[in-house]
Formats: structure tokens, C-alpha cells, sequence
């Protein structure tokens, strides 16, 4: 199903990024898990796309997403990056997240990470969401609103 809305998530992106007065080279993919993939390549101001923490860019997802589903009808997963950020932000929240669930089951305790956006925040849910020796959960509010990892209980984890 994903597929067939490339074309029209490459569109999308284009003219977007276009009204903002950026020109861009955009490739799109899907992957293993059907979410779409946009990458989009610029040569200069990048800085102002992306904003600080990757806030501007999240919210040029948003709008995107909207319009796509606007269009085509139906809600649909999708990544839209520019010059690699969200993929590099990836691995560096997951390398995160993997050292906290290290600290949490080495001392037996919760680990609070830092506050982060929606986004971020979701990157640390799904990495760890496959450990069967831990859980994760948001706390805080606002701009404070963290991921907390702690160890599960002995008769909660499941043995495979």
C-alpha cells in the first residue's frame, strides 16, 4: 500500500520545500516495515529547515504527513529527513537508550534520560520495546517530559 503513495509523498515534499524557497533533490523509499522514507538533499541552509533539536523539521513532517493523507485518503507512515538529521539522530537516541537500559539492569534502578520531543521520545519506546527485560515509560510534563527505563520485575520477564 505504501508503494503508491511515494510519487505523491515526492510531490508533496518538493513543492513544500519549494514555497520555503528551497530547492531540493528528494528520494523516497519504503521499508522492510511499510513506513515511507523521504530523503531530501539540500545545498545550503539546512540549519533552517532542521531548527534546533530538530523541532522545525518535525513539524515539516507533520505538515507533510497532513497533506499526504489529505490527498490520499488514508493515514500513512512516513520519515521525512533532510540531509540525513532524523538518521543520525536515530542512532544517537538509540545508543542512548541502549546505555540506559545497561545502567537500569546492571543497578537494578530506573534511569530518567533527558527531556526530549514527541519524536525523540518515540525513537526510545520502539528501540527498547523488543527488551524483555525492561519497560519504558514518559514522565513529566511539557517541555520536562522524559523517558524513564527501569528493570522489570523477575516474574515479569518473560524467558524466550
Amino acid at each position: 500500500m505504501a508503494t503508491e503513495h511515494q510519487e505523491e509523498l515526492t510531490d508533496i515534499v518538493t513543492n513544500v520545500l519549494e514555497k520555503m524557497g528551497f530547492s531540493a533533490s528528494v528520494k523516497t523509499q519504503v521499508t522492510s516495515d511499510g513506513i515511507i522514507t523521504c530523503q531530501a538533499e539540500i545545498a545550503e541552509n539546512q540549519n533552517l529547515l532542521i531548527g534546533q533539536h530538530g523541532i522545525n523539521l518535525a513539524a515539516i513532517q507533520h505538515l507533510v504527513r497532513v497533506m499526504l493523507r489529505k490527498r490520499v485518503g488514508e493515514r500513512t507512515d512516513i520519515i521525512v529527513d533532510i540531509n540525513g538529521y532524523f538518521a543520525g539522530k536515530r542512532e544517537a537516541l538509540e545508543r542512548e537508550a541502549e546505555k540506559a537500559c545497561s545502567e537500569a539492569l546492571e543497578n537494578n534502578i530506573s534511569v530518567a534520560l533527558r527531556p526530549m520531543l514527541p519524536y525523540e521520545r518515540k525513537i526510545i519506546h520502539s528501540h527498547l520495546a523488543h527488551m524483555p527485560s525492561v519497560t519504558t515509560e514518559s514522565i513529566g510534563k511539557g517541555e520536562e517530559r522524559k523517558v524513564l527505563v527501569r528493570p522489570k520485575p523477575t516474574d515479569e520477564v518473560s524467558i524466550a
